[in-house]
């Protein structure tokens, strides 16, 4: 079968071997452009996306179901600036429906102040793996397909629904991309430490760690005693006491800080 005229270049546009005006007119309206805002302070960029959000929300009675509130724009605000490695935040607090989804959409972005605070320090961070407890997943994933899949028309970056992804081959890292581009992966914690059990899986992350910015949700419940951090490989079951977690923060914030520390314990 030949296909001709009209549909022959639709499916040509649609895979990118083309260009057409009158579709770009179509199709550009449906996404939302935040380049403009490279040059906007944190704060206020952080509004512009607030503002956009609920363009993805139901109006119902007058007003949109969910409305990011002031104390979670602060919140996501230190999620960003922050020295810290951890974030503490009531139950209920809008991290998977509100926060998350604002904080994919700054990472798709490239607001100077955003990713010069996302670099933490060091290089600029272009993937972004985002941890989240098991029953917590499929939640996460339609809230970042949701809200990042029409950031930027013709902007060329990916969302995964599993890190797992990089098992294949056309998925890779850094320079030996094709073209370079954003990539964000959603995760469970457990689905993660298997992933780091590939060898091919490791050889891509390796050498591009430092580009890389992971960002865990729950963290209370990684902390369960069968999912502890440093437990990769063991499918053994933990049972440590309260001063062993200490040492365990202690040593995880020296490590994000590169300060070294060698407490008693040891």
């Amino acid at each position: 079968v030949q296909i001709t005229g009209p549909w022959k270049e639709a499916i040509l546009y649609v895979m990118g071997h083309t260009t057409d005006s009158h579709y770009d007119t179509i199709f550009e309206k449906q996404f939302v452009d935040i380049k403009q805002h490279n040059n906007l302070s944190l704060r206020d960029f952080i509004e512009v996306l607030s503002d956009n959000f609920t363009r993805y929300q139901r109006h119902v009675d007058g007003e949109y179901q969910i409305i990011p509130r002031e104390k979670q724009k602060r919140f996501l605000e230190r999620i960003i600036c922050g020295d810290e490695c951890f974030h503490f935040s009531e139950v209920g607090s809008g991290k998977t429906k509100v926060i998350m989804p604002l904080l994919c959409q700054i990472f798709l972005s490239s607001n100077k102040e955003a990713h010069k605070h996302l670099a933490r320090g060091g290089k600029k961070k272009d993937t972004l793996v985002i941890l989240v407890p098991e029953h917590l997943l499929p939640d996460a994933r339609a809230q970042v397909f949701r809200h990042c899949l029409n950031i930027n028309y013709r902007q060329d970056y990916r969302v995964h629904d599993d890190i797992l992804a990089l098992l294949h081959d056309n998925v890779k890292l850094g320079d030996s991309q094709r073209r370079s581009m954003k990539q964000i992966f959603v995760t469970s914690f457990n689905q993660f430490k298997k992933a780091l059990t590939y060898d091919k899986i490791c050889k891509k992350i390796r050498p591009h760690r430092e580009h890389i910015l992971i960002v865990a949700d729950e963290v209370d419940d990684f902390l369960d005693r069968d999912k502890l951090v440093f437990n990769i490989c063991s499918n053994k079951a933990n049972s440590f006491d309260r001063d062993t977690l200490k040492y365990f923060h202690e040593i995880s914030h020296a490590a994000y800080h590169g300060r070294e520390y060698q407490p008693n314990y040891f």
